[in-house]
C-alpha cells in the first residue's frame, strides 16, 4: 500500500480573528457543555448533528465546547472541501485543525480545549485561523487524504484493536464526493505493534489479522496537521 508524501508547510498567519473562519459564529450552549452526562450527544452550535447516526459520542460535547461547526451537513455556498483532525486525548487537552477550500481560498484553523479535573470543557486555550498562501495550499493538497483506503471503514479486528486509554484520532472530510470519516485509537501505537502483540490484544477472538492497514499513515497525517497548526504536542503526550 502507498501512503501520502508529508511535507512540512510554510504558512501565513493573516489573522486568528474568528471572523475570517468561513465556519465562524454561534456560540456553544454553556448549560449543554457544562452538564455531567459526559456520554451525551450534542448538536453543533448551529443545531446540527456533528456526526452520522451511531457514529457520535461523547466527543461531540468537546467539539461544541470548541465552537466546531458539523463537517457532516451540506457545506455552505462557495465552499469546495471541508477536513477535520480532530485528536482525543485520555489525559490532556482535546485538539483540533480544520481545513476550508473555499473558491481557491484555504484557511486553517487550530483549536486547544482545556479541560478540568473532571475532564469537563473549561474553555479554549489556543485558537488561531490563517490564510494558506500558494506554496502551502498546493502542499496541503498533498496531506489532505483522498485515497479511497485512507477513508475504509475499520474492520472488526481494527475496531477491537483499541484500549481504554490513549486517544481517538478523527478524520473527516466533506467534498463533491460527500462525507466521510474514519476514527483510530492511538495510531501511534498500533503503528509500532507487530502481529503477535495484536494477536494477545484480540486475546483469540478468532478475528482477520490478515488485513490490518498500515496505521502509519494516520499517525503521519494527524501528526502533521497539528505541528502545522502549532499545537503538535510532546510525543509522550501524543497517544
Amino acid at each position: 500500500m502507498k501512503y501520502l508524501a508529508l511535507m512540512v508547510l510554510p504558512v501565513i498567519a493573516c489573522s486568528a480573528l474568528a471572523e475570517e473562519d468561513p465556519f465562524a459564529g454561534g456560540e456553544p450552549n454553556k448549560a449543554v457543555v457544562e452538564k455531567d452526562d459526559a456520554f451525551e450527544v450534542v448538536a453543533d452550535p448551529a443545531g446540527k448533528a456533528y456526526f452520522p447516526e451511531g457514529r457520535a459520542s461523547y466527543y461531540t460535547k468537546e467539539l461544541l465546547a470548541m465552537k466546531e461547526p458539523s463537517v457532516l451537513s451540506p457545506l455552505e455556498k462557495g465552499v469546495d472541501r471541508v477536513f477535520r483532525f480532530t485528536c482525543l486525548r485520555s489525559f490532556h487537552d482535546p485538539l483540533v485543525v480544520r481545513i476550508t477550500e473555499a473558491g481557491g481560498i484555504v484557511t486553517a484553523r487550530a483549536v486547544q480545549l482545556h479541560r478540568d479535573e473532571s475532564y469537563r470543557p473549561v474553555g479554549i486555550v489556543h485558537d488561531k485561523t490563517w490564510e494558506l498562501d500558494e506554496k502551502s495550499k498546493k502542499a496541503i493538497a498533498e496531506i489532505v487524504p483522498t485515497r479511497k483506503d485512507f477513508w475504509m471503514p475499520l474492520s472488526d479486528a481494527e475496531e477491537t484493536l483499541s484500549g481504554l486509554d490513549g486517544s481517538t484520532w478523527i478524520f473527516e472530510v466533506h467534498d463533491k464526493e460527500g462525507y466521510r470519516m474514519v476514527d483510530v485509537w492511538s495510531p501511534g501505537v498500533l503503528s509500532s505493534m507487530d502481529m503477535e502483540e495484536m494477536k494477545k490484544m484480540l486475546d483469540g477472538r478468532g478475528l482477520d489479522l490478515s488485513k490490518i492497514r498500515d496505521f502509519r499513515v494516520y499517525k503521519r497525517t494527524g501528526e502533521k496537521l497539528l505541528e502545522i497548526g502549532e499545537i503538535l504536542p510532546k510525543p509522550e503526550e501524543r497517544y
